[in-house]
């Protein structure tokens, strides 16, 4: 019996060990408290996910999780994180019922969510996603998150820490139901065109999108079209939205650099042109073209409240189509990529899965 009892004592670290690992050196909670996106500078640099998602065992046993330090080996990795985020963000932050967020809200389509994906694997995606996913990181360590407890005791049996997306099981817990600080993000669906955004939301037409912008006729980037709402939420600058000069700073730093890493030309109209004291398309920025009507000209800015609204569009030329829509040609066109002029009343037909270019 002796013997016995010696060796299990002398197993008792073995099994603390396996029961619950320490955490990775690197490791590192999410910060406390949310930065503002500065997404120039985070396209500038060479990866964007993040570090690896990783969960710990708490001071009580219970999970919790943080990042690592360390960044991506090489792309392949890094393609491998934002999809992870992406995992999580499918689970979490997409409205699947009616009045889930507003009223009238709808849940989220197919369509809309292949595109939020395809987005969440580009660069400036995978920069938003991560921000949506250190907000979740923050609800788990809270305690507002649901998980699996059949998953967490195989964990602590084993030694073997989760993935998150596999440790929870997409609910709040009933804390997190009543707690009074910032709800999940979330996307919804709306009846309508176009795509909105408030702080804690984005919501996606049900409708699709326009093929151009109706005051300049300029293509435009659906990805840039994600990344401008998401300038407007708590993850950007949520005063922008709603008057002139801060929807084109919202252009100017969360929609341009999309649409120029994306090879668009950057844009250079937010409103709806009218008579009198109307800008002139040009190479300077559109802020420091509004800054100069408003100081120089005397004309005030905040006035225009006829502020187009932002729709998803084609990329040029025709006929390549990447994520929005396909434009119709009137039987009998010719069908190369120069063949059919680009103008303002030229109808299109909403179809929102990529479609490869076309080799004439």
């Amino acid at each position: 019996m002796p013997r016995i009892l010696i060796a299990l004592i002398a197993c008792l670290p073995l099994f603390a060990a396996a029961v619950c690992p320490a955490p990775p050196k690197d490791y590192a909670p999410p910060a406390e408290r949310r930065v503002q996106v500065d997404l120039i500078a985070e396209l500038a640099r060479p990866w964007q996910a993040g570090g690896e998602v990783v969960v710990i065992c708490g001071p009580q046993g219970w999970p919790q999780a943080g990042r690592r330090a360390a960044p991506p080996r090489d792309a392949a990795e890094e393609t491998q994180r934002r999809r992870e985020a992406w995992k999580l963000v499918r689970m979490l932050n997409l409205a699947r019922r009616a009045k889930e967020v507003k009223p009238k809200s709808l849940p989220i389509t197919p369509d809309q969510e292949a595109l939020l994906e395809r987005f969440a694997l580009s660069d400036a995606g995978a920069v938003w996603m991560r921000e949506v996913v250190d907000d979740s990181l923050r609800l788990f360590n809270r305690g507002d998150l649901d998980a699996h407890r059949k998953v967490w005791d195989r964990a602590l049996r084993t030694g073997k820490m989760p993935k998150l997306a596999d440790l929870l099981t997409g609910k709040l817990t009933e804390g997190g139901q009543f707690a009074d600080d910032e709800p999940l993000f979330k996307f919804y669906a709306y009846p309508g065109e176009g795509a909105q955004a408030e702080p804690g939301i984005i919501g996606l037409g049900d409708a699709g999108f326009r093929c151009q912008f109706p005051a300049s006729s300029q293509m435009v980037d659906p990805h840039a079209i994600l990344s401008h709402e998401f300038g407007h939420t708590r993850y950007g600058d949520p005063t922008s939205a709603g008057s002139l000069m801060g929807e084109a700073a919202t252009v100017e730093r969360y929609e341009n650099p999309v649409r120029e890493r994306n090879g668009y030309e950057p844009r250079t109209v937010y409103y709806l042109r009218q008579p009198g004291g109307e800008l002139q398309e040009g190479k300077t920025g559109l802020l420091k073209r509004l800054l100069k009507l408003q100081t120089v000209e005397g004309i005030s800015v905040e006035d225009r409240t006829a502020i187009e609204q932002i729709h998803c569009q084609c990329p040029a030329p025709l006929p390549v189509i990447l994520d929005c829509e396909v434009r119709q040609r009137p039987s009998g066109e010719q069908t190369g990529a120069d063949s059919l002029p680009i103008g303002p009343d030229m109808d299109c037909k909403v179809n929102w899965k990529p479609k490869p270019a076309r080799k004439e």
